[in-house]
């Protein structure tokens, strides 16, 4: 007799970092938002985050090591977590029904299917479902939609694609009675043969649960009333070091906070969902209540796209989070989001907000590039002279702010301009010279191209039929590159000495 499906899983892979570089170990908050959706409708939802779960192994059994090194075509990789069969032996006394996946970037492939096939093989007659970014990007490939049979994933029977919320309770409904009719919306598999996709949904964030922080994995740390969770105790690499900026010794308890889902604008090097909507700023205040609730705050950290983008109506709501967010005392930051049309926007209106709120303790500034060419080029709608502008009101205005810049280098030709040119490359670091001799900024990092888009991927796979994903990423021998990686490198060098030179620490692990 057939089971009826009551209780969900959803697995996070083991995270993956070259030998030698932290892992980024990020709180999944996908994952905890999908659950609590299914949660609100009567499934019993639990999470299990490999990468976490392992990291909490060793933080309580100083002889379990959390970190083995796997090599991949004579590269050495770091793989963070639990040992894959330590993770089928976890999931086996959860028992689950359904078993759900996160597939968020392209280095959680190889994990991704090395893990579903292990737990394939203990629940053969277990639904398991994949989700997340990655997923969503490439789900015809995941499901066999490929010339390139190292990017199909046998075990994943469905992939959600775009956000699970509006899909997973109608998914979990149609797997407990198949009767019931077609697939909801959101979701593809394989069928008679070829790849089946349902279409997208309509998604409002307000019509589902907030995020359910209380699935988190926790430890309990001396001298707090509260437990932390484990993702601010082992330090959030968007954070970074942000005790050392709000002068705590000892863990943060790190909120990292998403008040809108997709993206306003259509940048070339990335393919987020570009449908942007936003919560209200009622349910913007409960996750912040609920996250206190359960952990405390030292520190939120806004990771929106565009948090002050957007249409009017938007911009206004996002300023009254911020009002929300001052009147109740929290230190705030801003890793990921702002854009600089939204702080020049209005006479710097948001960066006066800022000032006179007193309570942003740091930004991270998206200069991208240091060159107008480029900028175009990737459909970004800033110049430097708007960037320029921007970040000397910001000396001047928000002096106990840290400003910490980005900057990006080795565009492959877009969009039919010409490659990034070693000149440009060049001209990127004076103008970072520029901004840390002038005190426009504290710091400044310097990141290679992230070959996430469809374009990209497609290149390298070209070249590399067979190559593990973890190289798409992290190594330099892609041959996708527009020059010599040993320029790459360089940069990398010269940003680092100029930061050591004028005594700047970088805040943040990249």
């Amino acid at each position: 007799m057939k089971r009826k499906i009551e209780r969900f899983v959803v697995v996070t892979p083991r995270a993956v970092s070259p030998v030698g570089t932290s892992p980024r170990i990020h709180s999944p908050l996908g994952a905890i938002s999908v659950l609590a959706e299914a949660k609100r409708n009567g499934y019993e939802a639990l999470l299990f985050d490999a990468a976490a779960e392992g990291l909490k192994k060793g933080i309580l059994d100083s002889s379990y090591s959390p970190v083995v090194i796997e090599e991949l075509d004579g590269i050495p990789y770091w793989k963070t977590g639990l040992r894959i069969e330590e993770i089928v032996a976890e999931v086996v006394k959860l028992a689950p029904d359904v078993i759900g996946m996160s597939c968020c970037t392209v280095v959680d492939r190889g994990e991704v299917a090395k893990t579903a096939k292990a737990l394939k093989e203990a629940f053969p007659a277990t639904p398991i479902i994949l989700g997340g970014h990655e997923a969503s990007q490439w789900y015809e490939e995941i499901l066999g939609n490929t010339p390139f049979p190292i990017g199909e994933i046998p075990a994943v029977d469905y992939v959600v694609v775009g956000p699970g919320q509006p899909v997973i309770t109608s998914l979990l409904r149609c797997l407990d009675e198949p009767a019931m009719g077609n697939l909801p919306q959101g979701v593809a598999r394989r069928f008679n043969g070829r790849v089946e996709f349902s279409g997208l949904p309509e998604f409002q964030l307000d019509h589902f649960a907030i995020p359910d922080y209380s699935l988190l994995p926790r430890v309990e740390v001396a001298g707090r009333e509260k437990a932390l969770d484990l993702y601010s105790f082992v330090g959030n690499p968007h954070a970074g070091r942000i005790g050392t900026i709000l002068g705590i010794q000892g863990p943060v308890a790190y909120l990292p906070l998403l008040t809108s889902y997709g993206c306003g604008f259509d940048c070339s090097f990335c393919d987020t969902d570009k449908r942007l909507v936003r919560y209200a700023v009622e349910n913007t205040m409960k996750i912040i209540n609920e996250f206190d609730r359960l952990f405390g705050i030292n520190y939120i950290d806004f990771m929106d796209n565009n948090f002050g983008g957007g249409n009017n109506a938007s911009h206004d709501l996002a300023f009254e989070i911020l009002s929300q967010v001052s009147g109740a005392g929290y230190q705030i930051g801003f890793s990921n989001g702002l854009t600089f049309e939204s702080m020049a926007r209005e006479n710097f209106r948001l960066l006066r907000q800022f000032s006179h709120d007193g309570n942003v303790r740091h930004i991270a500034f998206p200069c991208e590039n240091g060159n107008d060419r480029v900028l175009r080029m990737i459909r970004k709608p800033h110049t430097l002279s708007v960037v320029r502008k921007v970040l000397e009101f910001a000396k001047e205005n928000l002096q106990t702010t840290n400003r910490e810049g980005f900057f990006i280098g080795g565009f492959p030709e877009t969009n039919g301009q010409p490659a990034e040119r070693p000149c440009e490359l060049e001209e990127t670091f004076r103008f970072i010279a520029e901004c840390l001799e002038q005190q426009l900024l504290h710091q400044a990092i310097f990141l290679t191209l992230s070959p996430v888009t469809r374009e990209y991927r497609h290149s390298w796979r070209q070249l590399y039929p067979t190559a593990p994903f973890e190289h798409c990423l992290f190594s330099r021998k892609t041959g996708v590159w527009p020059y010599p990686n040993a320029l790459l490198d360089e940069m990398h060098r010269k940003v680092k000495s100029i930061n050591e030179r004028l005594g700047r620490s970088v805040t943040r692990r990249l």
